[in-house]
């Protein structure tokens, strides 16, 4: 009994054995599984065979949601997608979105992944001398401010732009700014055009964000009130108001020191003061919202309390409950420099002049607009 088990045991081991040797034997490892060439609309991938991917760079404005790719593979072998097949790669330039083409033949199997993207060329940077020009990418426009007096009919503008494209006009020669000038980037068949304006005189000032509760977000210290909420959630993402956060108070219908006084509400002061010159900049813009009419007060001081000016505007009852865009004009004759900026949504003696009962407030994207 013992030698007849030890039998049939070696015997089932023995034929197991050479039978996984010929399933190993009979695998085909020289099948061509390659692509060989990947194109589409005639415009040829690049093809990496050390990481199986390919990538395709369109003319600038391709639709890329309905795209047939003419693919070349080894004799015998088949692809998923099929040649020719219709396929969206409008993600495909994403990483991790590209699109996997699967070559098979025999025993052999290998997946590529596909990138497809449309032409990209930019001018990234503008000088004449040592004044840079301000790029608008999104409108293609070039302006550089220059000083009065400058001869703009031979200038000659530093350009940097996108590797291995060409530019017009060439780069070191004079142009003549007397008007806009057209400048042309061509970059794998396609064409960007920039055009570039000269202005004599100086740039104008910007609007200064002081406060929007995104990026830009100092702390409002409390006035009369239980405390500023800094970074609240904006309640009502629309009209002239879709950012995420904005400041708030709650505000009290009776007249108490908790939330309730004419000046409850916040101040930019001490760690959070301001610098701002009313020879320069000639009124604010503040976003309000609430459920009550009546004035909002933006009180500006100079450091240490002093230099106090109050401006005041209506928060209109027709559009309760709503975002205000609200500007408050700087007195013409005001010199002293703004450091302390404080905002009281709802300036008015309880009850006065209409009467409301205990509501949230807020405030947002206060902005010093220049003159």
């Amino acid at each position: 009994m013992h030698k007849t088990f030890l039998y049939y045991i070696t015997l089932i081991f023995t034929v197991l054995f050479f039978s996984c040797e010929d399933k190993k034997d009979s695998l085909d490892f020289s099948s061509d599984a390659d692509i060989h060439s990947f194109s589409i609309n005639g415009v040829q991938g690049t093809i990496n065979p050390d990481n199986s991917t390919i990538t395709v760079i369109m003319p600038s404005g391709t639709d890329l949601t309905a795209l047939e790719p003419q693919i070349t593979i080894g004799e015998e072998a088949s692809v998923t997608p099929a040649n020719g097949q219709t396929v969206d790669f409008s993600s495909s330039a994403t990483k991790g979105s590209e699109v996997n083409y699967i070559v098979t033949n025999g025993d052999l199997y290998q997946t590529y992944k596909v990138s497809v993207d449309v032409a990209r060329a930019k001018i990234t940077s503008f000088r004449i001398g040592t004044v840079a020009g301000t790029i608008d990418e999104a409108a293609k426009t070039i302006t550089t401010y220059l000083p009065e007096g400058t001869n703009v009919t031979t200038l000659i503008p530093v350009v940097e732009y996108t590797e291995g494209a060409t530019i017009t006009p060439q780069e070191g020669t004079p142009v003549d700014f007397t008007n806009s000038v057209q400048y042309k980037l061509s970059y794998l068949s396609s064409e960007f055009i920039y055009t570039a304006t000269v202005i004599l005189g100086n740039p104008p000032i910007p609007s200064l964000i002081i406060y929007n509760g995104e990026d830009v977000a100092p702390h409002w210290d409390a006035l009369a009130c239980g405390g500023v909420d800094n970074k609240f959630i904006n309640p009502k993402k629309a009209g002239v108001n879709t950012s995420s956060f904005c400041a708030s108070i709650l505000r009290s219908g009776e007249n108490t020191d908790d939330g309730g006084k004419p000046w409850s509400g916040g101040a930019l002061w001490n760690a959070y003061k301001v610098n701002i010159n009313p020879a320069v900049y000639g009124s604010f813009s503040l976003k309000v919202m609430k459920g009550v009419a009546g004035d909002v007060q933006v009180e500006i001081q100079s450091d240490g309390e002093a230099n106090k000016d109050w401006l005041k505007v209506w928060y209109s009852e027709d559009r309760l409950n709503e975002w205000q865009e609200l500007v408050f004009i700087i007195p013409e004759g005001r010199t002293a420099i703004i450091n302390n900026i404080l905002i009281a949504p709802h300036c008015h003696d309880a009850g006065q002049p209409v009467p409301f009962t205990t509501q949230r407030m807020y405030w947002d994207d206060l902005i010093a607009i220049p003159k």
